[in-house]
């Protein structure tokens, strides 16, 4: 069958081909129109149409005319719109009343997607308060709000095509706030709260009741309702969609109140807040009059207090059998399925938990690459003590970390701490059949203890570990200069520590666990010879190599140009650095410039006495880390950026200039 569906690439429209167009053995072909571009189009659409020129026209009516079903949704639709989509039906809308102007060769189902909006000014006629679809007919919308054109434009298509002879069939599905797959009326909500912009507002005591459905459940009712042939458009041309959140039993599902709504979203996704009360919205930052007398969209919705019944036909227990999964998406409404709901918005919003953790020797640079991390994808930045893992479980168990992420400095921690922190027990089930062990006759007890295996905590586990490698020699000098000179048994305390975890044959280390266990990539980050932002630019090309998360941040644009105009400060005052010291003049700094170059000699023939001393001592797995491992890890990384017709040849001559840099 052949489907004609009205902005296939808007929010609505997707979903709407996502749920239309499977059938049973095959898919349906779809058709339709974009509103902003093809390129957001979904690829299962067989033909996008215009109307943009007489040709293009032409063909969107024969377009139209080939297909079984019609679907248009009002959110995305003009009245132009539709008067085009009726006229290709034979059917001239600006007569009073409308005339047909010819006779189409078969059957047409057309759906006009509407909203509760226009309901919003409706009296209940049952004493429970609740509206039905069969009170279509007194329907009336809020006066000046844009429901009420709306309204006319429901009239109109039912006037058109609901009449004796006509061979289209007409049916309106009105929805209650739309929700779900990334959101659209709720975005800004969740969108503050992700961000943890604390800008929620509620209006006047918040206790309003807003009838809602799940974007996906609405369509599934559209595709109900096409399907049966039972329906007749002249008795029953109307139908609800709402969801049933859960109430008690022999009750009414009640809609959720607004406070409900907004309080529950900025529960689950960020630090939660009391949101204040407001007597009316804040005027908009625009002199637009049209503008300042207008609500948004949601401001709208939030002021809507109304009760609904869903259509019979989504209370059947055969409602949306043949979707995948059958049945309702969200039948028990937003605040039930909260948690589901938000991974919907993140998903589809491309916002991804950064959870990073970094390790390495003490000194080495892991504090500040930390803070460069959480102000660029800002998370908040933790460290780990050396004792209380439990509440660290519970803080980057916190929402913030969940849906935004967290960059955990680990300190010197090996492979045994990191097991602790992100796995726990969990009991290992008996086999079907299996016999529970004998009971103590005293207290009843099993005389067997019970057994647990050891399970991955997924949703705390890092999705990015990063670990620092710089020579003893360098963390030891960077350690006295940010502690003090009398520091130096603190520091060897912990670089021993760190190690004997880490660095010590047959002894697994924390690059093992999330290796081995937690199956993740780990990024072996050299400091040696680099500023803070070379190496926060490392491991930012390593966090990105799977694409940039979108998570609010500055564009790839944004962030080149910031880079850029660091480095260029940075060369200026090289430059004016470089012109002060030529400007010295006379024995004196010729005289300090001997002496400086005499000291340097010195130090690096101490330097050179102290390491061949110190390879002498080094156990092989140690040589290999600080010698070996950070030079081979910069070439193979130079190596996945040029990506050469030789990576073989290209590898080995990096390390010959690396080397040859080294010695200089």
């Amino acid at each position: 069958m052949r489907i004609f569906i009205h902005g296939v690439d808007t929010y609505l429209g997707k979903v709407l081909v996502s749920e239309l167009r499977k059938v049973d053995g095959g898919f349906h072909r779809v058709f339709g129109t974009v509103s902003q571009g093809v390129e957001g189009a979904p690829k299962v659409v067989k033909r996008i149409v215009h109307r943009d020129d007489p040709k293009k026209a032409k063909k969107m009516i024969e377009t139209l005319q080939s297909c079984k079903v019609i679907v248009i949704d009002l959110f995305s639709c003009t009245l132009e719109d539709l008067h085009f989509a009726i006229k290709a039906l034979k059917v001239d809308p600006t007569q009073s009343p409308p005339k047909p102007t010819g006779e189409l060769e078969g059957e047409v189902t057309f759906v006009l997607i509407s909203s509760a909006g226009v309901w919003a000014n409706t009296e209940a006629s049952q004493p429970d308060g609740f509206l039905k679809e069969s009170d279509w007919q007194r329907r009336q919308p809020i006066p000046g709000s844009m429901y009420e054109q709306w309204k006319e434009m429901e009239d109109l298509v039912m006037s058109c095509f609901n009449r004796e002879g006509s061979t289209v069939k007409a049916l309106v599905v009105a929805g209650g706030a739309l929700y779900g797959e990334g959101e659209d009326c709720f975005s800004g909500l969740f969108k503050d709260a992700w961000c943890g912009d604390m800008k929620h507002l509620i209006l006047g005591t918040g206790q309003n009741r807003i009838p809602t459905v799940h974007s996906r459940d609405l369509a599934r009712l559209v595709r109900h309702v096409m399907d049966n042939a039972n329906i007749v458009a002249a008795d029953t041309p109307y139908f609800l969609a709402v969801d049933q959140p859960p109430v008690g039993e022999g009750e009414k599902a009640l809609p959720s109140t607004q406070a409900e709504i907004v309080q529950g979203i900025v529960d689950e996704i960020c630090d939660p807040f009391q949101v204040p009360s407001v007597e009316e919205w804040p005027e908009p930052d625009t002199e637009d009059p049209v503008e300042l007398s207008a609500l948004t969209p949601l401001q709208a919705t939030l002021a809507m207090n109304i009760r609904m019944e869903p259509s019979a036909h989504m209370l059947d227990p055969e409602f949306a059998s043949v979707s995948d999964p059958p049945g309702w998406h969200c039948k028990e409404g937003l605040l039930k399925n909260i948690r589901k709901i938000a991974d919907e918005f993140c998903k589809e919003r491309k916002l991804r938990a950064m959870r990073v953790l970094l390790g390495g020797p003490p000194a080495s640079g892991k504090s500040t690459l930390a803070t460069h991390i959480s102000l660029h994808f800002r998370v908040p930045h933790h460290e780990l003590a050396d004792s209380g893992f439990e509440s660290m479980v519970e803080v980057l168990s916190t929402r913030v970390c969940r849906y935004r992420g967290y960059v955990l400095d680990a300190r010197s921690m090996g492979f045994a701490e990191v097991e602790r922190l992100f796995r726990f027990d969990i009991e290992v089930p008996r086999e079907e059949g299996e016999e529970p062990p004998p009971a103590d006759e005293e207290n009843g007890e099993e005389l067997q203890g019970k057994q647990y295996t050891r399970q991955l905590h997924e949703d705390i586990c890092p999705a990015f570990v990063v670990v620092t490698q710089a020579p003893r020699g360098l963390c030891e000098g960077r350690y006295m200069q940010s502690h003090g000179k009398d520091k130096a048994d603190e520091f060897r305390h912990k670089m021993d520590h760190y190690l004997e975890a880490n660095l010590t044959d047959g002894v697994h280390s924390l690059s093992d666990f999330f290796q081995d266990v937690a199956k993740s990539s780990v990024m072996n980050l050299p400091v040696a010879g680099k500023d803070d932002e070379d190496l926060f630019e490392s491991t930012r090309i390593y966090m990105e190599r799977e694409g940039r998360p979108f998570n609010y941040l500055p564009t790839e644009a944004e962030v080149a140009s910031e880079i850029l105009a660091k480095r260029e400060a940075l060369r200026k005052a090289e430059n004016e650095a470089a012109a002060a010291g030529a400007d010295l003049e006379g024995k004196g700094a010729v005289q300090q410039s001997e002496t400086r170059r005499q000291a340097e000699r010195m130090a690096i023939i101490s330097k050179h006495l102290k390491e061949h001393q110190q390879l002498r001592d080094t156990p092989v797995r140690e040589y290999l880390m600080e010698y070996m491992i950070p030079s081979l890890t910069e070439g193979l990384i130079e190596v996945c950026k040029v990506m050469p017709d030789n990576p073989t040849d290209y590898l080995a001559k990096y390390l010959e200039e690396y080397a040859a840099a080294s010695e200089v």
